[in-house]
């Protein structure tokens, strides 16, 4: 139904803080408050948002409206309306429609859902939803009612044509009686106008007689200048014809010489390159050779050095193998003797050993004897000694434990004797294994040193071979250096020119960056420029560059993504400028080509990947290739193409022609592509320096292990050479350690034989004493010991004599072992050594020889890289002497290629001067031609037969005959020679006047037509409103008074005349009478007011008019005719601002009846709507659906719903 759901309020007056209302109910809401605290703000806001109040505001008036109280200054306000749109009443396809309005210091905006929207927009959704301006009285503010009262009757009727809407019938009136009014201002100026015509025509076909004998004589005269001029156009035409066949020769005269010179040029331009070429190749060459000269006199240092070395080798070896020879005499001779000596001590051995175990045998046998017999003789010294048998087993026991305790001893000392001797065992097996093994690596020690020597040899040979790569990637280095400085000039070089043809600075940036940008990640989907990606062919590059231009540099991407990041990217380097395509935003439209064989599309002699097909057909799409301009004027003008020839010269759809001379070596796409192969070079240049630079560091590091091996070798072969004298005094020092090793042995072995043979002694010892304790006590021996003691007297004898013989023979044996012995120690084997000792000295010597071969290989090696390098040199100068010669003959060519151009641009500037000279005699007869055709063209427009019969008459007959017709002209020099023309025009003017006329009569019928129509569908329309709404006044007055009856009457002119009143009476008039009414002339014209006339206390006593009645009353019939106009034109809600403050209570209940009526309460709900109401009084309180309540705290007005109670002992408590 349109009704308002929620108000917001922000800034507005009182309202500082955001206010959002709670939502109205749709039927009644009633306003109470304080006076002071905001209601009338509130109200205010309401208006201010429908537009009801506030328009067309200044500054002061807008500062006015924001709110202004303690705190921080409010610089804008605004109030938001939601209204309910279920009805779809706004023409809104929503439930609900925001409608707010702004204000600030320099603004007064609308939004409609948030959205702006003009103050226009707004009012027509308002008018579309019921609100209309001819009746504001479903807002009615304070002093509106009482206004209401105090209207005089005139302004009721003007109230009432306003609600009818008869203010549109009266501003379309105004436009038609308008339109009517310059009408009838034509019409009479076309009369006038009409009359005038109708005299110059009279005059003017007397005008015309005179005037055709005058053509017929003047036409005779044209036709003769006709002939004349045509004979002098075609003398020009044949003069421009020649001159121009003569120019068409010396242009192609011209153009040949120039392309002569251009290629010239162009051959000078790369004889220079080659020059530079040269001359760098030159560089190189003498630098290659003061290398190879210092390669050579190192090489000759070193082979001077070796040779040397090899004299000295030589001359020792000499020395050395004549004092060998004498050596190895002498080494054999005490070999030989020390070999003789080691016979005869092995042939002695034997015999000293039998000896000597004999000896010990006997000895042996002696102790034993001894022994027994000593037992004896001790036992029979005891059988004297002691008295009785206790005190010799006494005796006897504490022997016993002597000779127990000495074994215990002697076998201690015998365990440790054969531990050692164990030990003497272990040592000997030792050194017996250790010698034969250092003798063996002395006779092996000069192989070693040959094997030394030999990988000391092989590493210097690896360490020279990787010296001569170092030095070869030394020169590759600097060759490929010197190349890279060249291409780096010649990139320059091609950069520059390029830049300087190109012509803008920010574009030839924009391909620098662009280069950077690729090298990012993410950047991938950048593919490069139409320049990189097309190829084109060669005879079409000029037609190409001059249709695309810079197009050419544009970039394909894939994207507006990649796009949008790349021009990031130029903007945040300041990278210049370039225009990017991306290919997902490109769809050029399929182009039709003519089909003729003199047009051939320019995109079909491209050549590029079919992905970037739309990129391409975006640029060169339209572009088709014709033989000559002509042909391609046509084409580009008929089929809307831009068209092209071979030479570059343009014509496009409008028909403008671009052409003229282009230099071919100074087209924009071969000065890019120069710069693309010069970067390409220079980049694989740069490639091949960093792995020259790589394969040094390699080298180096090879050299470097090179030399840590050269080193170790070295002192591997020192080791081996200086180790020979150590092992010969280890091996002596082991072999005597072996000799006294032995002697040990020998002595621990006796030691142990001496040491056992006295504990078996001490045994029988001991066992002879237990045996004499188990015996009996005897003073004598008995008769077998006797007889023992006796043979063992004599035993002991002859084992002593023995003995003795044995031990001389045996000490012989001995002497003679010994003598061998310290003879071999003492002098052969010292001097075996020192003969050793020298030959180790010789084998160490003997490392000569080694090093002599290896000097011998070193200076053949030496011999050969000082031909190698000399072969070198010599092809090194081979080179130079032919590039020296090259380049004398590329130098001779470029000074004759220079000649010839200077001779052939002079040649050239006489020929342009030639063709200058031509043209201007072309462009003179251009000008007579000219002249002669506008001569032609002023004679106007004349028929064959006129003049073609003096087409063939020679010139001075056309003057005589020309000279005749212009005599016979002059009797005609005041004739109107416009007669025809201006007798035409005026016909022409009056039918065309004639035909307005018509026209303007009708439209004037037609317009009086329609005012008579909108008289009168504006009095029906004034007529149905007043009876709509006197019958509504009559209905609501007698539902508030229902007691009461009242009435609305029309007053009318004729009934005013006739009492004799004026307008400012019309409140004390009586009734008039009523005898006019039905009469047809009754019309709304004649109407002058509208009355009001009631009676409050009987439907029959006689009424009273509003000018009778107190003020309460007259408030209630100003309330009724309100009420009556809202049932007539009703809107979607209404508001009220303390409309019962001057009504009586009666009346007061009364209305706030009507209002719950109107509200769909207590009644049928027909017709009614949303009310909103302030008020002081409990009536309005107690028919409401809600109540809201207004609070004023700190300078800022507040509103919420509050109970109908709390609402009504406020207004109670405001009344007492």
């Amino acid at each position: 139904m349109g009704y308002i759901k929620q108000i917001t309020i922000q800034g507005f007056k009182s309202y500082k803080a955001q206010t959002e209302i709670e939502p109205f109910s749709p039927k009644s809401n009633v306003v109470v408050g304080r006076n002071g605290s905001g209601k009338s703000n509130f109200f205010a806001a309401v208006r201010f948002v429908l537009g009801d109040d506030y328009t067309n505001m200044n500054r002061e008036e807008r500062q006015a409206l924001l709110h202004e109280g303690s705190g921080s200054a409010v610089m804008s306000a605004y109030v938001e309306v939601c209204f309910d749109n279920t009805d779809k009443r706004f023409p809104i396809e929503k439930d609900e429609v925001l409608l707010r309005r702004t204000i600030g210091l320099k603004k007064d905006e609308y939004s409609i859902d948030r959205k702006n929207a003009t103050k226009t927009e707004v009012f027509q959704i308002l008018e579309s939803a019921g609100f209309a301006k001819e009746n504001p009285y479903y807002i009615v503010p304070q002093g509106r009612v009482t206004a209401l009262t105090n209207m005089k009757d005139s302004q009721r009727l003007t109230l009432l044509k306003d609600i009818s809407g008869s203010q549109a019938y009266d501003d379309k009136k105004r436009e038609s009686e308008k339109i009517l009014a310059d009408t009838d201002a034509k019409k009479d100026h076309i009369d006038r106008f009409l009359g005038d015509i109708e005299t110059r025509l009279d005059e003017l076909h007397t005008e015309k007689e005179e005037l055709e004998a005058f053509n017929n004589k003047d036409r005779e005269r044209r036709a003769l200048r006709y002939a004349m001029e045509r004979q002098t156009e075609e003398r020009w035409e044949r003069e421009i014809a020649e001159i121009d066949d003569r120019r068409q020769n010396r242009v192609a005269d011209k153009e040949e010489m120039q392309n002569r010179f251009v290629e010239t040029e162009q051959e000078i331009g790369r004889t220079e390159t080659r020059i530079t070429e040269l001359k760098s190749e030159l560089e190189l060459l003498h630098e290659e050779r003061a290398q190879l000269e210092a390669d050579r006199r190192d090489s000759a240092r070193t082979k001077a050095k070796i040779e040397l070395d090899i004299k000295d080798l030589t001359e020792g070896q000499s020395t050395a193998q004549k004092a060998k020879k004498l050596h190895e005499t002498r080494l054999r001779h005490v070999q030989q003797t020390i070999k003789a000596r080691q016979d005869d001590l092995k042939q002695l051995l034997p015999e000293y050993t039998a000896k000597k175990d004999e000896e010990a045998n006997i000895k042996s046998q002696l102790v034993d004897a001894e022994g027994q017999r000593k037992r004896l003789e001790d036992k029979q010294g005891r059988t004297t000694y002691y008295s009785n048998k206790r005190e010799r087993d006494q005796a006897l026991r504490r022997e016993v434990d002597d000779i127990s305790q000495d074994m215990a001893q002697q076998k201690a000392v015998l365990m440790q004797t054969r531990e050692q001797i164990d030990a003497l065992q272990d040592d000997i097996k030792g050194l017996e294994a250790e010698i034969p093994d250092l003798e063996s690596r002395i006779e092996n020690q000069g192989d070693n040193t040959m094997d030394a020597a030999t990988k000391v040899q092989r590493a210097k040979d690896a360490m020279k071979d990787l010296d001569d790569n170092k030095k070869e990637l030394w020169r590759e280095g600097y060759k490929v250096q010197s190349q890279v400085t060249n291409a780096r000039d010649a990139l320059s070089k091609a950069e520059s020119n390029f830049n300087r043809i190109l012509s803008s600075a920010t574009i030839a940036k924009g391909l620098d960056t662009l280069r950077e940008i690729k090298k990012l990640r993410g950047f991938e989907g950048v593919y490069g420029t139409i320049a990189d990606l097309v190829k084109v062919k060669r005879d079409y590059k000029i037609s190409a560059e001059s249709h695309a231009g810079n197009n050419f540099f544009h970039v394909i991407v894939d994207n507006d993504d990649t796009s949008s990041r790349v021009i990031d990217e130029l903007n945040k380097r300041r990278g210049g400028r370039l225009t990017l395509i991306p290919l997902n935003r490109v769809s050029p439209r399929p182009v039709q080509y003519p089909r003729t064989n003199d047009a051939v599309p320019l995109i079909q002699k491209l050549t590029y990947d079919q992905k970037y097909e739309s990129a391409v057909q975006s640029v060169f799409g339209k572009a088709i290739v014709c033989p000559d301009l002509s042909i391609a004027s046509s084409i580009a003008r008929s089929h809307g193409l831009d068209a092209l020839t071979i030479e570059g010269d343009q014509a496009d759809k409008r028909g403008r022609l671009t052409g003229g001379w282009r230099d071919p070596s100074a087209t924009k796409l071969d000065a890019y592509e120069r710069v693309a192969e010069a970067r390409s070079e220079l980049e694989e240049l740069l490639n091949r320096q960093s792995q020259n630079k790589r394969d040094l560091e390699q080298v180096e590091h090879k050299i470097t292990k090179a030399l840590t091996s050269i080193r170790q070798n070295e002192q591997e072969r020192g080791q081996i050479e200086r180790s020979y004298e150590p092992m010969r005094h280890e091996l002596r020092a082991k072999q005597a350690e072996l000799l006294r090793k032995k002697d040990s042995l020998d002595d621990k072995e006796r030691t142990a034989a001496r040491i056992d043979s006295d504990i078996s002694n001490l045994g029988a010892q001991q066992s002879d004493l237990e045996a004499d304790l188990a015996s009996d006590f005897k003073k004598t021996l008995s008769r077998d010991e006797e007889q023992t003691l006796a043979t063992l007297t004599v035993s002991v004898q002859n084992l002593r004599r023995q003995a003795a013989t044995l031990t001389g023979e045996r000490s012989e044996l001995e002497y003679r072992k010994q003598e061998i012995e310290l003879e071999l120690r003492q002098n052969l084997e010292p001097i075996l050594d020192q003969l050793q000792n020298e030959e180790g000295s010789s084998t160490s010597a003997s490392g000569q020889p080694a090093r002599l071969k290896e000097a011998e290989k070193s200076l053949s090696r030496i011999n050969k890289d000082l031909k190698t390098i000399d072969g070198k040199i010599a092809e090194v100068d081979r080179k130079i002497d032919e590039v020296n010669g090259k380049l004398a003959e590329r130098t001779t060519s470029k000074d004759e290629m220079i000649a010839a151009n200077i001779e052939l641009s002079k040649t050239i500037e006489k020929h342009k001067s030639r063709m200058d000279r031509s043209m201007q005699d072309r462009q003179r007869a251009q000008v007579q031609l000219k002249e002669c055709q506008q001569r032609i063209r002023e004679l106007g427009t004349l028929p064959d037969e006129a003049w073609q019969k003096y087409a063939n008459k020679p010139e001075q007959q056309l003057q005589v005959r020309l000279d005749k017709v212009n005599n016979s002209l002059k009797k005609y020099s005041k004739v109107n020679k416009k007669a025809f023309e201006q007798y035409e025009n005026f016909t022409r003017q009056r039918k065309d006047l004639t035909g307005r006329l018509e026209d303007l009569v009708k439209s004037r019928d037609s317009i009086s037509n329609l005012i008579a129509h909108l008289d009168h569908r504006k009095d029906e329309a004034i007529q149905r409103t007043f009876k709509q709404v006197s019958k509504a006044f009559s209905e609501v007055f007698g539902q508030l008074v229902p007691a009461g009856i009242g009435r609305l009457i029309i007053q009318r002119k004729s009934d005013r005349e006739a009492a004799g009143l004026d307008d400012d009476d019309s409140d004390e008039e009586q009734e008039a009478p009523q005898r006019n009414r039905g009469n047809k002339t009754d019309k709304v014209a004649n109407y002058a007011g509208v009355g009001i006339q009631v009676s409050f206390n009987s439907k029959h006593d006689e009424q009273q008019r509003i000018s009778q009645l107190s003020g309460g009353q007259k408030s209630l019939c100003a309330l009724a005719l309100v009420f009556a106009i809202q049932q007539c034109d009703p809107a979607p809600f209404y508001l009220f601002d303390e409309i019962d403050a001057n009504l009586d209570a009666q009346y007061r209940t009364a209305v706030a009846q009507m209002l719950e009526k109107l509200a769909g309460k207590g009644g049928d709900g027909q017709g009614g709507g949303q009310f909103i109401v302030t008020t002081f009084r409990p009536e309005m309180v107690q028919v409401a659906d809600k109540c809201y309540g207004v609070a004023y705290t700190n300078k800022t007005s507040s509103i919420d719903v509050v109970a109908r109670e709390e609402a009504l002992k406020f207004v109670e408590g405001q009344t007492k």
